[in-house]
């Protein structure tokens, strides 16, 4: 018995093969209705795709066979993978190579053997299609072009595999990817809407802290009156007192409801129905102090309040963010002020911001909304203001956008009421 030599190219065949990731998987109807054509076509009792590994011969399919390996150095298709042709023995009795080779003395008896060898797009062969029978035989010209062709869709299937895995990694790494994006975008939402409350923070203090000594104030004067004397107690001074107590009190918890529920992450809150006075107000309590400082009129007009669906947080994040933008464009200007418009149309509601500064020039219009444009000087503001606003609004089916038609700088939050 003569032993296949091993070929220079041998460390690249087996990687080929490695890669195709095909040794000792289940059987594959695909494969199977390879040997069962083969086995018909070239009629014989044995069909084989025969994968060559370092030490054996694993069959991935086979017909009329029961082992599903032998070792390499008994196999047939060892010979079979060195050449590009068609490897036929018409009657292994009769070769000097196979004689003796306990394949051909023992079971399965083979006496005639043709394999088609199984070549990647690399050029390397991997293993073969092969027929077998018992007894001496030959085939035609055309048996011999239908094994070739069946041993070209073995490798099809084969790449069809490797490319199908190949994809499901590509969608898995894609879907990672996309899951980082997201927590990276939730991330950049969050990091602005900090940067909006740090830009508001000396004023926030005091939006709480007037309301703190105002409340101090009335305590100490009921508290002077029950340590004076009783019969100078005045009971409607001190009910008064009492009251603006509550309201302040009253005052200072909308303010907080409102820190509350502006800092919270929302991306993932359903859209409830919500009133767009309610929403304004909740904005406005919390840069009141900080617009009466610098003297900005802050214009609402009077309107019927408008109910609608949406992520009340996000709707808040976007005027804050605008109204923030405004103040910084007119703080020192002459008789600065801010109106907010609300009005619904065609089954929309429609928001705009408008301001007394000066309008933004087309250049800027063309660059303001891409991320981390600003032109704010450097360390205030971060330029993610604009970018995070337009994502906000789309996600809940709106529109944002700079309303050019405008004598003023005004931006517009365009929403399906339901």
């Amino acid at each position: 018995m003569k032993s296949a030599p091993i070929a220079e190219n041998e460390n690249e065949r087996l990687q080929t093969l490695l890669d195709y990731q095909i040794l000792n998987t289940n059987p594959e109807l695909e494969f199977d209705d390879i040997t069962l054509l083969a086995s018909s076509i070239c009629e014989t009792p044995i069909a084989l795709i025969s994968l060559i590994d370092e030490n054996r011969q694993w069959f991935k399919s086979k017909v009329g066979l029961g082992v599903s390996e032998t070792p390499r150095n008994l196999s047939f298709c060892t010979h079979a993978i060195l050449g590009k042709d068609v490897f036929i023995v018409p009657d292994s009795l009769k070769d000097i190579r196979f004689a003796d080779n306990p394949l051909v003395t023992g079971g399965p008896f083979i006496r005639f053997y043709a394999g088609a060898p199984l070549i990647a797009v690399d050029g390397n062969a991997v293993g073969t299609l092969c027929v077998i029978d018992s007894k001496p035989k030959e085939l035609s010209k055309i048996q011999k072009q239908s094994l070739q062709a069946l041993s070209r869709q073995v490798i099809g299937q084969l790449e069809l595999r490797k490319a199908n895995r190949n994809l499901n990694q590509v969608f898995e790494e894609q879907t990672l990817l996309l899951k980082q994006l997201s927590n990276y975008q939730e991330k950049l939402v969050y990091n602005a809407k900090m940067a909006t409350l740090g830009e508001m923070t000396s004023s926030m203090a005091h939006e709480v802290n007037n309301p703190l000594a105002i409340i101090s104030g009335n305590a100490n004067f009921i508290t002077s009156q029950f340590t004076s004397d009783l019969s100078s107690f005045d009971i409607n001074k001190a009910k008064e007192r009492l009251a603006t107590i509550q309201k302040t009190v009253e005052r200072i918890s909308k303010i907080i409801k409102s820190l509350k529920s502006f800092s919270r992450n929302s991306d993932q809150d359903p859209k409830l129905s919500c009133y767009i006075n309610r929403i304004i107000e909740e904005v406005l309590s919390l840069c009141h102090h900080r617009f009466k400082m610098k003297e900005v009129m802050v214009k609402y007009p009077s309107t019927s309040d408008i109910e609608f669906q949406s992520r009340q947080s996000q709707i808040v994040q976007v005027l804050l963010n605008l109204l923030n933008n405004a103040f910084d464009a007119i703080e020192s200007t002459e008789n600065p002020w801010i109106e907010i418009f609300a009005e619904s149309k065609n089954g929309k509601i429609f928001i705009s911001v408008s301001n007394s500064g000066p309008k933004i020039t087309k250049e800027v219009q063309l660059k303001m909304m891409q991320p981390f444009y600003t032109t704010k000087e450097v360390g205030k503001g971060t330029g993610l203001g604009l970018s995070i606003c337009s994502r906000l609004i789309e996600s809940q089916g709106g529109k944002f956008y700079f309303n050019e038609e405008q004598p003023n700088t005004t931006f517009v939050i365009e929403l399906p009421i339901s």
